[in-house]
This record gives C-alpha cells, sequence and structure tokens, in this order.
C-alpha cells in the first residue's frame, strides 16, 4: 500500500494547486481534501460537515471513493459513495483514509497517497491523531508569506456568501491572527517528527520556479525527476479533482482553483512587514505581537 504524504498549511496558502501540482507526479494519486483526520471517527467528521451545511459528507472524500471505486465521478455514482460512507459511521478515521489509500494504490500503483485538509493546522489534535495512526508518513509544510495570506483570506470573506456582514467584519478583524496561529501550531508539530520526515517549501518559489521547486520535492521522496515527471506535476489541470464535481460534490479544493486550475506562474510581491506595522492597521498591533509576528515570520524566510 502506498505511503502516506500530507501537505501541511493553513487556508489561502496555495494549497489546492501545489497540492494538486505534487499529487500529478506520476508515482504519487492526489487526493482532493477530505477532513477525514480532523475527528476521530467517521460519524464525528460527518456530523462537523452537517453543521458546515454539507449535508452528504465532505466533497472531496465523496468524490474520491466515487473515482476510486466506480472510476467516475457522477451525481449518481457520488450518491453511491454517500450511502457507503453512511453504513461505516462507526469506522475509525484512520480505517477510512487506509481505505482510499488502498483503492488508490490498487487503481493508480502510487507510491505515495498526498492528502491536505487545511483545517487540520488550527487543530494540533488533529495533528497528533494523525502522526499516532501513520508514524511512517512523509509532511510537506507549505508557507505563505502572512501579509499574502491575510490579504487572500480578506478577498475570500468578502466575496463569501455563507457570512453576515457582522460575521465577515469579526474574521477580517482576526485576519491577521490566523497566521502565526497556524504556522506555530505546524513549526511545532514539524519539530517533534523523525529528522527528514518533513520538507519545507515556500508557496511563492513554486510560483516563481515550479519546476526546480517540484523536482527538489521529488528527490526529498526519492521519486523521478526526469523532464516527464516534473512536467506532469506542472499540468494540475489534468487531476480527475481539479475541475468542478457533480453538483452533490461540487468541490473538495478551493473553488478558485477549480475555477482555473492551469499553473499561472507569477512573481509574488513579498510585502515589508515593518512597513506593515508603521501602517495605521499595523499600529493597532502591541509590541510582543509584533516581535512575535516577525520572529515567526523570519523564522520561516520572510523578512
Amino acid at each position: 500500500m502506498s505511503r502516506l504524504l500530507v501537505v501541511l498549511c493553513p487556508p489561502r496558502s496555495f494549497s489546492s494547486l501545489i497540492s494538486t501540482m505534487i499529487g500529478q507526479h506520476p508515482e504519487i494519486y492526489g487526493f482532493p481534501e477530505l477532513h477525514l483526520m480532523i475527528r476521530e471517527t467517521v460519524g464525528e467528521v460527518m456530523a462537523w460537515e452537517r453543521r458546515c451545511e454539507r449535508y452528504t459528507g465532505p466533497p472531496g472524500l465523496l468524490r474520491t471513493i466515487a473515482e476510486i471505486d466506480h472510476g467516475a465521478q457522477t451525481a449518481e455514482t457520488v450518491l453511491e459513495a454517500a450511502n457507503w460512507i453512511e453504513d461505516r459511521l462507526d469506522w475509525n478515521s484512520a480505517w477510512m483514509l487506509d481505505y482510499c489509500i488502498k483503492r488508490a494504490t490498487e487503481v493508480s500503483g502510487a507510491r505515495y497517497c498526498l492528502e491536505k485538509s487545511p483545517s487540520v493546522a488550527f487543530l494540533p489534535v488533529a495533528l497528533e491523531r494523525m502522526r499516532q495512526a501513520y508514524p511512517d508518513a512523509l509532511y510537506i509544510h507549505v508557507t505563505r508569506h502572512p501579509l499574502g495570506l491575510k490579504k487572500s483570506l480578506e478577498e475570500f470573506v468578502r466575496e463569501s456568501h455563507r457570512f453576515t456582514p457582522e460575521q465577515k467584519q469579526v474574521r477580517l478583524d482576526a485576519s491577521m491572527g490566523a497566521w502565526p496561529v497556524a504556522q506555530r501550531n505546524l513549526l511545532d508539530f514539524c519539530a517533534s517528527l523523525a529528522p527528514g520526515q518533513y520538507i519545507r517549501i515556500r508557496g511563492e518559489d513554486v510560483l516563481r520556479d515550479a519546476a526546480a521547486t517540484l523536482a527538489q520535492v521529488a528527490e526529498w521522496l526519492g521519486l523521478r525527476t526526469d523532464a516527464a515527471a516534473v512536467e506532469a506535476m506542472l499540468r494540475p489541470e489534468e487531476s480527475p479533482y481539479a475541475t468542478l464535481g457533480p453538483p452533490n460534490a461540487a468541490f473538495g479544493n478551493d473553488p478558485k482553483f477549480i475555477d482555473k486550475p492551469k499553473f499561472r506562474p507569477g512573481n509574488p510581491r513579498l510585502r515589508s512587514i515593518d512597513g506593515f506595522f508603521e501602517s495605521a492597521e499595523g499600529q493597532a498591533f502591541d509590541a510582543p505581537r509584533r516581535d512575535y509576528l516577525a520572529q515567526l515570520a523570519s523564522c520561516l524566510g520572510y523578512q
């Protein structure tokens, strides 16, 4: 059975793009967001999803089961997947992930199965659950500049139809706080892993030089780094989970990525953190918070 490979990052960190690109390596099977390890059992995962108004379950998990068990993602196969999952609410979440890995290995022959569910960055208990269930898993910690993440998160909140104006304002006011919380959790988790069990890459470096950065990841995994393997990773739109799914499981990845899944190289501007603290918004942070955020950003390669 394939080995588990996990992309660790908070939301709005290029995670759908980068995980899909890595998952297109010929020796990797890339899942969408399964949301499995956020809770102990499948029943608890389903209850959490329903509170988020995803009543049939995690779209990424539904699409995965439809794809690996039925060979296609249609409204009918997604419904089959939903009924199949409903019969296994008493399963441990890791058993369900084991099933996905086993079936994906059988249909693809991949050496690794890749999963990313950004919400675990805020849940140390979920990170620990994953480590206990998969002691030999490998991890890719993907970072993004705190001001880039802040801007992306604010755009997401403003465009969302899920929140009331009051709820939007609460999230906008807290937008700078998400980055240090998630990154501190991930740094602590990675520090507890065995040597060589994780690699850290900057999302901005993928956008600037994807071929070199992703070849480095493949080399670290002991996989092919030839031109054909690297070129495959530059075509994320070819993933079966890169486009819109059927109406009863449409997403499983970021909607903006699904809308335009092709890789578009860029050169993201890395804004000055000191400059942010000189702004009216930044001056609302007290000195200890400014120092902490600046030190954390420097630790991750953002000056």
